[in-house]
């Protein structure tokens, strides 16, 4: 393959690159509050700005699709950032363009696509060529989460990967040789490249690097961290830091200077509060009391909202019925974000919460039964490229 890069070469379970980096992204850097009272230190994206209501030219039924991406749908890679597995990182089951083959998936492709033609370009180039960054501070950052954090990894390396020639310098990832997908629809892409991974990291122009390591969802003992909530909260404890642990796909080049976490959707209700609550009470407390200048900036993002057919949209099993898992256009309340804005409190027992209004966001989602992690390219761009700015 070729692609603007000096080096790719392809292992059995791992990628390593010297690539390019171009990005397409979105957000408006206004802070728009939705709520009464904005804490210190809380970000509120807003995913509405020039799009006001994202959903309202398609019909509920998928009757009316209209054509808003000029040409066809597999010439959108060549306008703007990554589509349609033309990044080497995408996953193929978040990929609506690769996935689609009725009038709905076109629909969510579409609508996917442009939202995130329209603004993920702007958004991206503000954080990497702004001024105050000039790609000059090398910051190392841990990110540890489920599937839902790997979108904004993904996303990440696959916006620079496109968009930003010479913007990354080196990736690993850990691809499996089998994906233990539950869900055939989506799992057109059984192994390998394009399959799905665990641990994976990037190293960017100028020294900065992310790692990702799962914490749960799809994982194997070798590539993924289990109980690391409970490391950290131990080096927490002992010495007022964390580290990256011994999971990341490569040797991180120093210590931890920002850490992203976000509990996940593998936990019931209960169990995700208690997840939360001892991330604060044993990691971020200790962490922020020791107020050492060795502790890492602690970035914790909402959980994205679900659209599933259920009284509160959540997901509630493989065993319910057909129409339960159906994708709905709008949900009233994301249960599991109120949960953690009650207990987060930016400046106090975290640095930032990165807190977005994606409650009428259902038609982004991959559909086919997932109406939890939305289509790539589309909304974790937004998402990420924030993040990426917050990181800065």
């Amino acid at each position: 393959m070729t692609r603007n890069a000096s080096c790719y070469i392809t292992k059995r379970r791992a990628f390593v690159s010297i690539i390019t980096f171009s990005i397409a992204y979105i957000y408006n850097d206004q802070i728009i509050s939705m709520h009464s009272i904005l804490e210190p230190g809380s970000t509120i994206l807003n995913l509405q700005n020039g799009n006001p209501n994202p959903t309202s030219t398609f019909t509920s039924s998928f009757g009316e699709i209209p054509n808003k991406i000029s040409g066809q749908l597999n010439s959108f890679a060549n306008q703007v950032g990554y589509f349609n597995l033309s990044c080497p990182f995408e996953m193929s089951k978040t990929s609506c363009a690769f996935l689609e083959y009725s009038e709905e998936d076109r629909a969510r492709t579409r609508i996917s696509s442009e939202y995130y033609k329209s603004v993920i370009r702007n958004a991206f180039d503000s954080t990497f060529f702004s001024g105050s960054n000039n790609q000059n501070t090398a910051k190392r950052v841990f990110m540890t989460g489920d599937s839902l954090t790997r979108q904004l990894f993904i996303s990440l390396v696959c916006n620079a990967f496109t968009l930003y020639d010479g913007l990354v310098e080196h990736t690993e990832i850990n691809w499996k040789e089998v994906d233990p997908c539950r869900n055939p629809s989506l799992c057109k892409i059984k192994g390998g490249e394009h399959g799905t991974f665990d641990a994976a990291s990037v190293k960017f122009r100028g020294g900065m690097e992310v790692h990702f390591v799962p914490h749960k969802g799809f994982k194997d003992k070798g590539t993924a961290e289990v109980h690391v909530l409970e490391r950290l909260a131990a080096e927490a404890s002992n010495m007022g830091r964390v580290t990256f642990g011994k999971r990341t796909a490569m040797q991180p080049g120093g210590p931890v200077d920002v850490l992203v976490y976000n509990v996940g959707i593998h936990f019931g209700m209960d169990e995700f509060r208690d997840k939360l609550e001892y991330f604060v009470n044993k990691v971020t407390i200790p962490l922020i009391r020791k107020n050492l200048s060795a502790r890492p900036r602690i970035i914790y993002f909402t959980t994205p909202t679900q659209h599933f057919n259920t009284s509160d949209g959540t997901f509630q099993g493989w065993r319910g019925s057909e129409w339960s898992l159906k994708c709905v256009d709008e949900v009233e309340s994301n249960p599991r974000a109120d949960i953690e804005k009650k207990i987060l409190a930016p400046g106090v027992n975290i640095d930032v919460l990165l807190d977005y209004d994606d409650l009428n966001f259902g038609m982004m989602h991959v559909g086919k039964h997932d109406c939890a992690h939305y289509c790539m390219p589309g909304l974790p761009d937004t998402v990420a490229a924030k993040l990426l700015d917050l990181i800065k």
